[in-house]
């Protein structure tokens, strides 16, 4: 197995561990194209950065992140979203009934504002960036995605690629790492807490969890 950095031509690889790791998640649904483009946000920044274990020429996990400067525009959602866009529209054209689906009709009012974003916005109007209150002034190192291929699970993969993470975020400069994770994923809470993240708050139906480093 080998850590490595992830280039443009690696992310179909990433796009496939991702949508072996969680195949019922609406991303996966829309399809590996707008996975790897969701993706290369992670490659459009020195702040961010996407890494991946390679075995046999295949991508058995991946995970990416980013310490959030006053350079980016966006935050970790609406920029991969902004990337993916375009991507997004083509898969609903050809799978119409995805627009019904409950990950995306609960998200009808986010994804209407990164249409206004992509298609409407004044062109040298930079965006503001809203102050979020679970945010604070420490330099923080954003865990975003992490994923392990099916097959691979519940073999350490998991805690390697956290162990990779925190490496890069102290090579950035942060203090802190955090993350948001489902309530209900009972497993990655688990692996979270055997890796030192603790649960710092609720943030609607998921955790907010850090780690200080």
């Amino acid at each position: 197995m080998t850590i490595k950095d992830a280039t443009k031509t690696d992310l179909v690889k990433i796009a496939a561990c991702h949508a072996s790791a969680f195949p019922d998640s609406v991303t996966s649904l829309l399809g590996i194209p707008f996975i790897a483009k969701m993706l290369e946000w992670y490659l459009s920044g020195p702040n961010k950065f996407l890494y991946w274990i390679e075995e046999n020429n295949m991508c058995i996990g991946y995970c990416g992140g980013y310490v959030r400067t006053q350079d980016d525009e966006y935050g970790s959602a609406t920029g991969m979203s902004q990337f993916g866009l375009k991507e997004a529209i083509r898969a609903v054209l050809r799978k119409p009934w995805l627009i019904m689906h409950p990950e995306i009709r609960g998200r009808y009012k986010f994804i209407l504002n990164n249409l206004k974003r992509k298609f409407f916005r004044k062109k040298n109007k930079k965006h503001v960036i809203k102050p979020q209150p679970h945010i604070i002034a420490v330099k923080t190192a954003g865990l975003v995605v992490i994923g392990v291929s099916k097959n691979k699970m519940k073999q350490g993969i998991g805690s390697l690629l956290q162990v990779e993470f925190e490496k890069r975020a102290r090579a950035l400069g942060a203090e802190q790492m955090q993350l948001s994770v489902k309530k209900t994923n009972e497993a990655a809470i688990a692996s979270y807490t055997r890796n030192g993240w603790k649960v710092e708050a609720e943030l609607g139906s998921s955790y907010l969890m850090k780690k200080q480093l």
